[in-house]
This record gives structure tokens, C-alpha cells and sequence, in this order.
């Protein structure tokens, strides 16, 4: 009975820790763009930064 018992409790808590741990997409958005680094850029300043393409340096000539 007392295996029984602990193994419910660690599937609650297992439970509970991960639904605790999620956040909602609201609230990843409201701190994204209130982020500040002290003293300079706020990241607010930068919106839209997600549909920049992706530009990368050029790779070396590859030996032949």
C-alpha cells in the first residue's frame, strides 16, 4: 500500500512541476519586449527582429 501511495505522490508532483514550469505565450511576449539592458538598448527598440533574414559571413574556399 505505502509503494502505491508514493508512487501516486511522485506522478502528482510530477505533474505539478510540469505544468507549473509552462508559461503562457502572452506573458513570453509582454516580458520579451519589455526587457532593458540597464543603462541602453531596450529590446523594444528592435520589434520585428524575427522576420529579418538570416545573413551569415562567407565560408572559405574549400581545399581542392
Amino acid at each position: 500500500m505505502k509503494k502505491i501511495l508514493f508512487g501516486v505522490a511522485a506522478i502528482v508532483a510530477l505533474v505539478l512541476a510540469v505544468l507549473g514550469s509552462r508559461s503562457s505565450p502572452a506573458q513570453d511576449k509582454q516580458d520579451k519586449y519589455t526587457l532593458q539592458v540597464p543603462g541602453g538598448l531596450a529590446f523594444s527598440e528592435i520589434k520585428g527582429y524575427e522576420q529579418w533574414h538570416v545573413v551569415a559571413p562567407a565560408s572559405p574556399k574549400p581545399p581542392t
